[in-house]
């Protein structure tokens, strides 16, 4: 029988009815440093895909057994929430992501529990041999799955599928549109993105619904703050955000993986959908794991130029080298376009930092 469905059970989709009529949803995680992961495939495949983000309010007592402290927390805290969880899904897709990201697959081999454990190998270029590769990998990826879960990937679900995310990801831009017209807090925009990653597209879409019916009803654009575009390192916890609210800053634009990468673009919905979705990663914008950093730099300055703001926050987790190295070209092309610039280096802790508060308020005083 196929992995995870026992005798008596039926599958049906993203979930399956045992012989007591309980319903059973069956999730696939996914590591994703950036937005490399073709979460569709895992939903073609009849599961639905959670990225893993970790859990800034835990400890990350347990990752550090096998990881040094220097080592990126946030990578750290993903791999805590691995071994406390992997008895949860079905199994783990671990995207190509950073070098130090990369080297931590090996880690979870030995050391998380999963029966099902693959290496989904994205390719850092964007040109045609990239893309041949690409296709192969996402053919690889496919075999695997049908091969552990007695599946089949079929053309219909990988299509059904990329409509769905279609539906999310427009509504996303939709919702992140509001952000420079409405008070809409920045631990809100966080916070429905998670759910998206972490939810069936079907609840997702429903989520997304009721948030901009109730977004479209609230006031406008509070007079007392800031518009800022946010770019850098993923802000994984709510507690940031909460901190640039507090300072008076309301992003209303971003370039985050965990923001605008994950929706900025669609899928094309005819033609044969695996070229679609390497089409797809292959030109959403980069982040500064990947080539180029001048995609990167278009991609922002293209968003500044759609969308007043008063200045730029630029921002690294404390060991995020990528983004550390990347920060010092990126920021000095925004303020070759005029735009102000303050960047800043945050620890990965949900505790007000009063520190960054000063400086960022300092900042903001000087607008």
């Amino acid at each position: 029988m196929p992995n995870g469905v026992s005798q008596g059970e039926k599958p049906t989709g993203t979930g399956y009815t045992n012989i007591t009529g309980a319903v059973h949803v069956k999730t696939i995680a996914y590591f994703d440093s950036s937005h490399d992961m073709p979460e569709e495939v895992i939903d073609a495949a009849g599961f639905i895909p959670v990225k893993i983000m970790g859990d800034v309010h835990k400890s990350n007592d347990p990752a550090d057994q096998y990881l040094p402290k220097f080592f990126c927390p946030a990578a750290r805290s993903w791999l805590t929430e691995a071994l406390s969880r992997s008895g949860d899904w079905e199994g783990i897709v671990f995207a190509h992501g950073c070098d130090a990201t990369n080297r931590h697959f090996d880690v979870w081999k030995l050391h998380v529990q999963t029966p099902f454990l693959y290496w989904f190998n994205s390719p850092i270029k964007t040109d045609a041999v990239a893309a041949r590769f690409f296709r192969k990998e996402l053919e690889r990826l496919i075999a695997a799955l049908e091969k552990q879960f007695g599946t089949q990937v079929m053309e219909e679900c990988l299509r059904e599928a990329l409509r769905k995310s279609n539906e999310v990801k427009k509504r996303l831009r939709e919702l992140s549109a509001l952000r420079s017209t409405k008070d809409v807090s920045n631990r809100e925009y966080l916070e429905i993105i998670t759910h998206c990653l972490s939810s069936s597209k079907d609840a997702s879409i429903a989520a997304l619904d009721s948030a901009l019916n109730e977004w479209k009803s609230r006031g406008p654009f509070p007079a007392g703050k800031r518009r800022f575009y946010l770019t850098g390192s993923d802000i994984t916890y709510p507690e940031f955000m909460d901190l640039l609210d507090e300072c008076g800053i309301r992003v209303v634009r971003d370039d985050l993986s965990l923001g605008e990468r994950y929706f900025a673009t669609s899928f094309t919905e005819t033609g044969d959908p695996l070229n679609a979705i390497v089409d797809y990663y292959m030109n959403i914008p980069r982040p500064a794991t990947k080539l180029s950093i001048g995609g990167r730099v278009d991609f922002i300055l293209k968003s500044l130029e759609e969308t007043p703001v008063d200045a730029v926050l630029s921002q690294n987790l404390k060991f995020c080298e990528p983004y550390a190295y990347d920060s010092v070209i990126v920021n000095d092309e925004i303020r070759e376009k005029g735009f102000r610039v303050l960047h800043l280096e945050r620890e990965f802790t949900p505790v007000t930092d009063h520190q960054v508060m000063n400086r960022i308020t300092a900042f903001t005083e000087m607008l």
